[in-house]
């Protein structure tokens, strides 16, 4: 029982300063954060030197308690970029959206259009998950380049809109073959067709082609599966392009009508 005693009696102490360190649920660590300096100049400089929390710290406190002035928009756009480097792209979004939506004649505002695509970009999930963020990250980019056609990330918001439309695409090639498995042809012919129409230039638009004629063959459409098999998208693999070949010959039918 004394040695029990004593345990506790040396354990207190820890507790105590672990209760006043942490508070209950980690409310040190919460009041923390919430401090800062109120200034663009302190926080810019934090930026700079890559101390990316004191960056968050001090620019957002500029902007509460200095919403209107003429550096406000820069402190956003910083403080946006801040939480990005620490990859809270939700927080970062917050930023970059009320910097566009706030400050529409600011410098800062097809910087700021570009990375508010790039932050849903990054939250975006892969092709067998919910394709939310993707969706909204291509609408995104496709406005940039329209918009600022010269921009230096015009042509990156380029590339990423057909990764993110190539992951569609495969999303949609899941659930076909997905239905092919259940052997429900017709719901799997659905989505194949979507893929085709929809996404031609995508690496899966050849394999989704060869899929959908077997599906039609299944469904007793013998002549719309050789039509699919002779419009092979551009994008399709070599592989893809000797199976639909094979299975033309199979269907009875030539390359070409």
């Amino acid at each position: 029982m004394e040695r029990a005693r004593f345990a506790l009696h040396r354990a207190a102490p820890f507790a105590a300063l672990l209760l006043a360190v942490f508070g209950c649920g980690g409310a040190a660590a919460l009041s923390e954060r919430s401090g800062g300096t109120a200034s663009y100049d302190t926080g810019k400089a934090a930026y700079d030197r890559h101390d990316w929390v004191q960056a968050q710290l001090d620019l957002k406190a500029y902007v509460e308690q200095y919403p209107g002035t003429d550096r406000t928009d820069d402190a956003l756009y910083y403080l946006g970029l801040a939480y990005f480097q620490t990859k809270d792209y939700a927080l970062a979004s917050t930023q970059f959206d009320r910097l566009t939506r706030d400050f529409p004649q600011s410098t800062m505002q097809p910087d700021a259009m570009f990375y508010l695509a790039r932050c849903d970009d990054l939250d975006s999930r892969p092709a067998p998950l919910d394709q939310t963020e993707t969706q909204r990250a291509i609408d995104r980019y496709q406005q940039f380049p329209a918009a600022y056609p010269d921009h230096a990330h015009s042509g990156e918001a380029k590339q990423r809109m057909q990764a993110l439309r190539d992951r569609l695409a495969e999303k949609r090639f899941r659930n076909g073959r997905l239905y092919t498995k259940l052997k429900q042809p017709q719901a799997a012919a659905i989505y194949l067709r979507e893929l085709i129409d929809d996404f031609p230039e995508s690496r899966w638009a050849g394999d989704a082609a060869v899929l959908l004629a077997e599906q039609l063959v299944k469904l007793g459409k013998r002549e719309e599966a050789i039509e699919a098999l002779r419009r092979l998208p551009p994008a399709a693999s070599d592989e893809m392009k000797s199976r639909a070949a094979s299975e033309l010959r199979e269907l009875g039918a030539a390359a070409t009508p």
